[in-house]
């Protein structure tokens, strides 16, 4: 009978299929679909028409229309109960800008976001660069803890922003777009990369983690928000509070190597095997949705 049991809690820690939703890049410059304020607009109301648990926004406030306008919208996640996390001023890539200028531009952020970052305080990298330099990426890592922040990669990756970019392509070219064949694209692509990193997470860690998923406020991802989540719902996913994913000891890792693009789990994988390939064909992914927007010609 205790044999049993330990075989349930064991199976059941290694499906556990639970993650958190994030959202990089807020609140973001105005675009074709949405104006940057109607974005957020309507992805709170979507998160809130989905009873969604507090998700992570992780903002640039540097960018976007005005520090003002973004502070606004920023507060607007906040006063609806999500967390906002430090995600740079103006997103720079790490490898070019150097630890000094990432320092600088994280603590301008900060600054501009007075107020909005409550208790804890979350940091992510942009594009999950942390720089081919060890002793500068260990040099700011010891800036974060310093400071009190913690770094919070993300496990489940997907390249997301790639819709939103055709996306508005297609629009600004006034094809006719079937929305509903690319959130169609949409819906699968995440999902095969939340399956597929799940399954990398357990060969890693021997266990399902509390995931996080890595999205952004952009026009496609806010479009098709709610059928996403809708859907993997119904495949036995449960939607988490970010408060709660990011407690997972996953997140409290660091990983040794730099490898840059495929978040924590990517990492990892990388560091157990030597290799890493993600579960998607970028250019193969970019062709299925320019034939399906009418781009094919358009490179």
């Amino acid at each position: 009978m205790k044999f049993l049991l330990v075989l349930f809690l064991f199976a059941t820690t290694v499906q556990a299929k639970k993650l958190a939703l994030s959202f990089d890049d807020a609140p973001g410059d105005d675009a074709l679909h949405f104006t940057s304020k109607a974005r957020t607009t309507e992805l709170l109301k979507k998160l809130k028409s989905l009873n969604s648990p507090p998700v992570l926004i992780f903002a640039n406030p540097c960018n976007g229309s005005s520090p003002e306008s973004n502070y606004a919208q920023l507060k607007q996640f906040k006063d609806a109960g999500h967390i906002i996390g430090n995600h740079t001023c103006t997103h720079p890539r790490f490898d070019e800008a150097g630890v000094e200028k990432v320092i600088e531009d994280t603590q301008k952020s900060e600054t501009l976001m007075n107020g909005l970052m409550t208790g804890s305080k979350y940091f992510r990298f942009p594009f999950f660069n942390e720089g081919k330099d060890r002793e500068a990426r260990d040099l700011f890592r010891s800036w974060l803890e310093t400071n009190k922040y913690q770094n919070v990669s993300a496990s489940l990756e997907n390249e997301d922003p790639v819709f939103s970019k055709r996306l508005n392509d297609a629009k600004k070219l006034s094809k006719k777009i079937n929305y509903e064949k690319v959130k169609a694209l949409f819906i699968k692509h995440i999902i095969e990369g939340a399956e597929f990193y799940d399954k990398v997470a357990v060969d890693v860690l021997g266990r399902s983690p509390k995931h996080i998923i890595l999205l952004h406020q952009k026009d496609a991802t806010v479009l098709f928000i709610d059928d996403l989540v809708r859907e993997l719902r119904s495949r036995g996913w449960t939607i988490i509070s970010a408060e709660d994913a990011v407690k997972d000891p996953l997140y409290s890792m660091k990983p040794k190597n730099t490898l840059s693009t495929y978040g924590i789990i990517g990492q990892l994988a990388y560091e157990k095997q030597g290799s890493f390939k993600p579960y998607y064909d970028f250019s193969k992914l970019k062709q299925e949705l320019d034939s399906a927007l009418d781009l094919s010609s358009k490179k």
